[in-house]
């Protein structure tokens, strides 16, 4: 049994503000049909942010029909759940559940378990931190069902878990249900597996990079079920855009930039630039140049930073022996002045208020106060 797991393809992302890129999710999304077709798995799981808005333009919904008609020409069935941008805040239907409508997907995001192809997939649809008590009751029904399900089990979540995510992320491993054969993630940009009970916990990462601290390299997953243990193999996607971030010195900018001119790129590439100098840049005719070859995403100049003066010969200030000499000056008593630095603030500090009272009385009756009195 072969699978095809994807996610986060956010479709629509870039429509209206860059025209140049909308295209690159677009073909990112049908390269992977491609993909799954050509290896002929089983059945397709999206698990979350099909899309890049709730309400999106119909460009974005012709490409996700398409895309999943010609897996239905295949009769590869296509099995997905929702993330937290194909969800509106405003209540209503999600544009993705046009796809069960229409008789050509499942939506699995539901909680009831689905049999397809001699296995049983379940799953939720995202649920933001602040439910985060709703998603482990979900998560402990799911548990319960698990020893009714048949043949491979495979849980769907669009969820962030600490151990891929970090702490921000909605859930622990340790939370999951165990017991499953296949954990079907989505959420983070990023790949990551952990094995996880006796299966195996997958985030494919997104099919196209989306923010600028998203990995370049991006991907699907063909998920092998035949044995005991789940086996994943990630296959990078090739109609992904470059980008480059470049910080550069004024000194060495036009060298660095005579290489970055000078390479081949697939695809036009995004560039960040960031460029130190003590002058002002012609920034104007800079970007003209650069937009020939790439897509400029931001330059900016950042100032030199000069290293701070020293003035030789200046004394370094201890401040306890300044508190101590000016507390001399003002009492006129050496002994007084260490005996509260030494022994009465310390205690006072520290709350012990009858060994600060035992401490005074001792210094009276030894007549350190007396000291420097004629």
């Amino acid at each position: 049994m072969i699978i095809g797991h994807l996610s986060d393809t956010h479709l629509g992302a870039c429509i209206g503000s860059e025209p140049e890129r909308e295209g690159d999710y677009y073909n990112a999304f049908m390269e992977a049909i491609e993909i799954f077709i050509k290896e002929h798995v089983d059945f397709v799981i999206h698990s979350g942010d099909i899309l890049d808005e709730p309400r999106p333009y119909g460009t974005a919904m012709k490409i996700l029909l398409q895309g999943v008609m010609e897996l239905r020409k295949h009769d590869i069935p296509f099995l997905f759940t929702l993330g937290e941008h194909d969800i509106s805040n405003v209540p209503s239907t999600p544009h993705p559940i046009l796809l069960q409508l229409q008789g050509i997907g499942r939506y699995i995001g539901d909680g009831e378990p689905y049999e397809v192809g001699g296995a049983t997939v379940i799953g939720l649809h995202k649920h933001r931190r602040v439910e985060r008590g709703k998603l482990l009751r979900k998560l402990g029904d799911i548990s319960r069902q698990l020893p009714n399900l048949s043949g491979k089990k495979i849980l769907v979540l669009h969820q962030g878990v600490r151990e891929c995510g970090g702490p921000g992320s909605e859930l622990s491993i340790h939370e999951m249900p165990t017991g499953l054969n296949y954990y079907a993630m989505g959420h983070l940009h990023k790949p990551c597996r952990k094995d996880w009970g006796t299966g195996l916990l997958s985030y494919p990462g997104a099919t196209h990079w989306v923010d600028l601290g998203d990995p370049m390299e991006c991907g699907i997953c063909l998920v092998d079920l035949s044995g005991d243990q789940a086996s994943v193999e990630r296959i990078l996607l090739k109609n992904v855009r470059p980008k480059i971030m470049l910080e550069v010195s004024a000194r060495e900018l036009e060298a660095k930039l005579a290489e970055l001119e000078g390479a081949e790129y697939p695809k036009k590439p995004c560039l960040w630039l960031s460029i130190s100098t003590d002058r002002e840049l012609d920034m104007q005719a800079l970007e003209k140049r650069l937009s020939q070859r790439f897509i400029v995403k931001k330059i900016k100049q950042e100032p030199v930073q000069r290293e701070g003066v020293i003035y030789p010969g200046a004394p370094e200030i201890n401040l306890d022996e300044e508190l101590k000499r000016l507390a001399i000056k003002a009492l006129s008593n050496e002994s007084a002045v260490n005996f509260a630095l030494h022994e009465l603030l310390p205690r006072l500090a520290s709350g012990e208020l009858a060994e600060a009272k035992e401490a005074v009385w001792r210094f009276f009756k030894g007549g350190g106060w007396r000291d420097n009195e004629d």
